[in-house]
């Protein structure tokens, strides 16, 4: 019985040997996974550009503004010149963090028993970077209150700085605001993918396809055909939820809900296409799952949901923006939580309507080209 057993497990190793497809994946796509995760998560949270309006323009100002510089987190790329233009500022996405320094500022923090007050605003559409950058600024806070005023006295009469820090877009840090409207768009991703990167290979595998090569359908004809009925799942499949979220969770739609369909489509129809792909290129049913699998897994890392991707390695940042997901992710938190504009979200929505013209474009030549 024994013999028997290890006899069934040396033919199972040959198969898995010989399909080599299915190997590298085993093998190979968890180390690559487990890499890109480690490189995405070591170097933490820096360069968020920051605005600040220094209505006070004293010496201690000026260092509250170099110990944020400093800290690494942060990189200043504007000076507001009013209340309205940081609103602009964050509201744009223009910029991660703004501070704001009012005109008493270094003589109430020099007074005895009073207390200069600093004022951060942060773009909390994205929690995770949210809270870190609240402990950075605790952090460039609290050094810069030692050094400014340890020499004057005790704590209760050398006066000080004190933090306000107001979360814009998302007040109370609810987890679900940021989670679940990216699962919106990952769960979509990957129903479209997977009925798309199946829809070629199971008819070549069941045998109907040289059927429908003999039928008075093009092939133009066929993969629309095929596209259209992954489209119109992928746009129910987003719209109940969007309901979901809506009414269940309570989550807030600002923007446009016009905005949110036309991209959901552009964003599906990518997704048709890189799946068209995956089923021209595969040979089974089992190689295009696991495919979409692995495609599923490197997205997820390039999307910003684990780490936002402007803290990712450069090298990264590159590949993200070839992620449809990543982009389709940052315009919906920007619509649900922001109610930004389609000028507004131009520097995800052009990549995206290039991903699209590309994917597409490659995947009706390589479909026109297969042999059936």
């Amino acid at each position: 019985m024994l013999r028997m057993i290890l006899n069934l497990a040396w033919k199972e190793l040959v198969q898995l040997i010989r399909d080599r497809v299915l190997l590298a994946f085993l093998i190979v796509a968890p180390a690559i996974q487990l890499v890109l995760i480690a490189e995405a998560t070591g170097a933490g949270i820096r360069g968020i550009r920051l605005a600040v309006w220094d209505q006070d323009k004293s010496a201690l100002s000026h260092d509250v503004v170099t110990a944020l510089e400093n800290a690494n987190t942060f990189r200043l790329t504007h000076r507001a010149q009013s209340y309205e233009e940081i609103e602009d500022l964050i509201r744009q996405g223009t910029v991660g963090a703004a501070a704001i320094i009012p005109p008493d500022f270094s003589r109430d923090a020099s007074r005895p028993g009073s207390s200069g007050v600093l004022l951060v605003i942060l773009d909390a559409t994205n929690i995770i970077k949210a809270k870190s950058l609240v402990g950075v600024l605790d952090g460039v806070v609290a050094a810069l209150v030692e050094r400014e005023f340890a020499a004057l006295g005790s704590a209760d009469r050398r006066g000080g700085i004190e933090l306000r820090v107001e979360m814009a877009f998302n007040p109370t840090l609810n987890i679900r605001w940021t989670t679940l409207i990216t699962q919106l768009g990952f769960i979509t991703y990957q129903i479209v993918l997977v009925v798309a990167a199946v829809g070629f290979v199971r008819e070549r595998e069941l045998g109907t396809l040289e059927q429908l090569a003999v039928t008075p359908i093009s092939r133009l004809e066929l993969m629309l055909g095929k596209g259209l009925m992954a489209l119109g799942l992928g746009l129910l499949n987003l719209f109940l939820l969007y309901l979901v979220l809506i009414l269940g969770f309570d989550i807030p739609m600002r923007g446009s809900f016009a905005l949110f369909v036309f991209l959901g489509i552009l964003f599906t129809i990518t997704e048709i296409s890189v799946g068209t792909l995956v089923s021209v290129m595969t040979t089974s049913q089992q190689q295009a799952i696991l495919m979409v699998f692995l495609l599923a897994m490197l997205e997820v890392t390039f999307s910003g949901y684990l780490v936002p991707t402007e803290n990712m390695p450069m090298f990264m940042q590159v590949f993200a923006n070839f992620s449809p997901l990543q982009h389709f992710s940052a315009i919906l938190r920007a619509i649900f939580l922001k109610g930004s504009t389609l000028l507004m979200l131009t520097h995800h929505v052009l990549p995206l309507v290039a991903l699209t013209l590309v994917t597409t474009g490659v995947a009706w030549f390589l479909f026109s080209r297969a042999e059936w």
